[in-house]
């Protein structure tokens, strides 16, 4: 995998990005973010289609088309492309990372690009709605499941332990629920990370409020990267991964509850490693979670290096 580009753009510079063959995007109607960032990416493919995962039934929605996650040979055949383009704001993890891994699949794997915008800021809950410190914003109404993610879903043991690394944001609850259900039966260690430097100042402070009990666990390491920034998490991964062999753990977990660019450098480092097991929630999304667009993002790929 070489990251070929990072670059903050502005709406004039997408015609310069080239044509791409085809576009796939999420719902874009959650926020006004949405449905700008559709737009940009959708004005960059001959073709476009809408992505959705269904976590009960393990399902990859792509257009009028359902493919089963564990087998998904038959996704770049029915939509066969030399170069895709994915809008990183509306597409969750889970439909980053299997359509990543159906197009890692073929010998001749398609260039790759996606846009991201970032919010202006983030809706606040009511001061008689905050429940606990770090917990003011607004962003999910609960969460769908708990179900694995086919196929990166390595079985853990108690003979097999996992290194978790997880990266972290503003919903504090979402690792102290997994690390509360698993009560050291599965992960031996536990790397979190938050987004250092944020998208703008004191948006880490949050993220460190949200989170602040799981830096008192004996276990747990604390690392930074960049929260716009999928290459350092790759990077990130990467050097976790490579540090297993003759480690406390045997096997590598990795939870995405970070910033999107975070999860997408985990998801580009999923689909390249072996034995890699996912820990994924499925939050249910609030509409109007976000207010205003910011940035936008132009991220670049070649996953044949």
């Amino acid at each position: 995998m070489r990251f070929i580009r990072q670059d903050i753009i502005l709406d004039s510079d997408i015609p310069g990005l080239g044509a791409f063959d085809i576009a796939f995007y999420g719902r874009e109607d959650l926020d006004e973010r949405s449905g700008h960032s559709v737009k940009l990416t959708r004005s960059l493919a001959r073709r476009q289609y809408q992505v959705s995962y269904n976590p009960d039934r393990f399902e990859l929605h792509v257009g009028d088309s359902i493919f089963r996650a564990d087998s998904l040979q038959d996704l770049p055949r029915a939509f066969p492309a030399l170069s895709i383009v994915i809008d990183a704001t509306t597409m969750e993890f889970p439909e980053i990372l299997l359509l990543l891994s159906a197009y890692h699949g073929p010998a001749r794997r398609p260039r790759c690009g996606f846009v991201y915008v970032e919010p202006e800021k983030y809706t606040r809950r009511e001061p008689d709605e905050i429940v606990a410190r770090g917990a003011e914003f607004n962003l999910s109404s609960g969460f769908r499941a708990k179900n694995a993610i086919p196929p990166f879903a390595v079985m853990l043991s108690g003979a097999q332990k996992a290194h978790l690394v997880s990266f972290l944001g503003f919903e504090g609850g979402r690792l102290a629920r997994v690390l509360n259900d698993d009560d050291g039966h599965f992960f031996k260690q536990v790397t979190i990370v938050f987004g250092v430097p944020p998208f703008q100042t004191t948006w880490d402070l949050h993220a460190l409020m949200a989170n602040h009990r799981l830096l008192e666990m004996s276990n747990t390491q604390v690392r930074f990267c960049s929260a716009n920034t999928p290459r350092m998490a790759y990077s990130l991964l990467k050097e976790a991964h490579r540090a297993l062999p003759g480690g406390k753990s045997d096997r590598l977990a990795v939870a995405p509850f970070g910033t999107k660019p975070m999860a997408l450098g985990a998801a580009l480092y999923c689909v390249e490693a072996a034995e890699l097991r996912v820990v994924y929630d499925h939050p249910i999304r609030v509409p109007g979670r976000t207010e205003g667009v910011h940035r936008t993002l132009w991220y670049e790929v070649d996953m044949n290096a």
